[in-house]
């Protein structure tokens, strides 16, 4: 029962190695098919490389199907001729693999080379199954008859290139620098590029000596680098210069190609009067302020238009900048800023930021200490003109009378434009004690209480004292001072005189 088990089991075996040996040889024959059109196509020689790769893989797919068939010969055989091994204590079907000493007597020693390691025309062994020659000599045949057209052209190939005059090299390195574009992509040569930069550089002088020093080559290149940074900036700034001119230098067209006449029309030299315009409005483009009018009409009647326009620069006068390991860059709002914008916001001024601060961040900190929105207008970067390296503001510009207009900095770079339209303030670095613009509100609410048709006088004589607010609150509290005083001394002569007619009326008078 256990013998006709066992053969069936070997036959069922049998079979389906059998379906395999056959699928392999399908898939062979398919390869080689495959690889004889690819070898009708033009390769160069770099590819002989990769299929001798390729051939080796397939010599060690036949060694598998070699050792599969010898394995089933040696239990097919190994089978049907011992006994199946019986065990005492209850009847088992299992074969002992130490009832055939011929396994281990015959054992073959493990083959120590690798596939990656192993030449083209090696036999393959591997280290755990045993290959025998006879074998596989029918599955190595059938591989060399599908791939040895292939080798034999490209090797044709090869040859009539070197007949030609192409240069070819046989070593490693050489083979590894081209590189081929399969499915007929256009081959580029990485030996040919380097010939061109050689040649390259041995024409600028900017060669490297490979033989010299690792200091001399590093101190050659850092040359070669600098020279032929040079060489591109000054051909590209040419370039870009020529196609200035000969952009900026002719007529403008209409849309129907006609030329449109200009002021420099007629003219032999206007090609170069053209140039020299397009510069200048280069430079005011970069100088002078984005617009002519920074702000719009007041708003006219019924709306209320507050009287005094009040400019304020942003930037270290209503808050300052701070850096930290925790936060990293951001803003802080100083010290009674609110009160401030509570007093000084519309209908009382009409309150506008104009700062030097980029239109990419200054919205969003505006956004951030203003949301009642008492600011009425926002002038950024692009709205100031740039003289000998700062940002000015420009008050001309703003469309309001400059009799009613205060602007209130600390740089006087800033308003050199306007200096008698500045209350000047010093800069606030970040102190969270400061009080200043609690008496910078009062100040300014008693502007606008006075109702004074030109603020300017008041500007420049509070703008002579470092602090103008500590000045106006020392002033305030002078004149409250002497106010009280004043008020008790009339005090005192009122009660006086009523203790005067007072003792006349009731008939008693004070003697000395």
């Amino acid at each position: 029962m256990g013998s006709n088990q066992m053969r069936e089991k070997n036959s069922n075996w049998t079979q389906h190695h059998d379906r395999k040996i056959q699928s392999a040889f399908i898939v062979i024959y398919l390869y080689g098919i495959v690889e004889i059109l690819m070898s009708l196509r033009s390769l160069p020689i770099t590819v002989i490389r990769s299929t001798q790769s390729m051939l080796l893989s397939r010599r060690w797919i036949c060694s598998r199907l070699a050792a599969i068939a010898q394995q089933r010969l040696f239990i097919s055989d190994y089978a049907s001729s011992k006994p199946p091994f019986r065990s005492g204590l209850f009847d088992s079907n299992v074969t002992s693999p130490f009832e055939d000493p011929s396994r281990i007597q015959k054992k073959r020693p493990l083959a120590v080379r690798t596939i990656r390691n192993a030449k083209l025309g090696d036999e393959l062994e591997t280290p755990h199954r045993r290959i025998a020659l006879a074998e596989s000599e029918p599955v190595k045949r059938a591989v060399n008859r599908l791939t040895g057209e292939n080798i034999k052209r490209i090797e044709a190939s090869s040859h009539i290139k070197q007949d030609a005059g192409e240069t070819t090299e046989s070593s490693d390195v050489d083979m590894n620098e081209n590189t081929v574009a399969l499915g007929g992509s256009t081959t580029t040569t990485l030996s040919a590029y380097r010939r061109f930069w050689k040649k390259f550089h041995q024409t600028m002088g900017t060669e490297v000596d490979e033989n010299a020093s690792y200091e001399e080559r590093r101190r050659q290149k850092m040359a070669r680098n600098t020279k032929l940074g040079t060489i591109f900036l000054l051909a590209s700034s040419c370039v870009g210069f020529v196609w200035f001119c000969f952009y900026y230098g002719r007529a403008k067209r209409d849309s129907e190609g006609n030329v449109i006449k200009d002021d420099f029309s007629g003219s032999f030299f206007a090609p170069f009067y053209r140039i020299v315009n397009s510069l200048k409005l280069w430079k005011d483009y970069v100088v002078e302020p984005s617009r002519e009018v920074l702000l719009p009409d007041p708003l006219p009647a019924p709306y209320l238009q507050p009287k005094y326009t009040l400019v304020i620069e942003m930037k270290n006068i209503l808050i300052a900048p701070e850096w930290t390991y925790k936060t990293g860059h951001r803003f802080v709002k100083r010290p009674a800023l609110d009160y401030f914008l509570d007093i000084v916001g519309y209908p009382n001024f009409e309150v506008v930021i104009y700062t030097c601060e980029s239109s990419m961040s200054a919205p969003q900190v505006i956004e951030s200490f203003d949301p009642k929105q008492r600011i009425m207008y926002k002038l950024y970067r692009d709205c100031t003109k740039y003289m000998n390296g700062h940002h000015v503001k420009d008050l001309s510009r703003l469309n309001r009378d400059l009799s009613k207009v205060i602007y209130i900095d600390y740089d006087p770079k800033s308003f050199q434009l306007n200096p008698e339209n500045v209350l000047r303030v010093p800069k606030w670095e970040g102190d969270m004690n400061d009080t200043s613009l609690v008496d910078l509100a009062e100040l300014l609410k008693t502007i606008h209480l006075s109702d004074v048709d030109d603020v300017r006088p008041t500007l420049q004589y509070y703008s002579q004292f470092d602090d103008p607010a500590k000045e106006f609150r020392r002033r305030a509290m002078y004149l409250a001072q002497q106010e009280q005083a004043m008020k008790e001394q009339l005090g005192e002569q009122e009660h006086s005189i009523l203790k005067r007619y007072s003792g006349r009326l009731f008939g008693y008078r004070r003697h000395a």
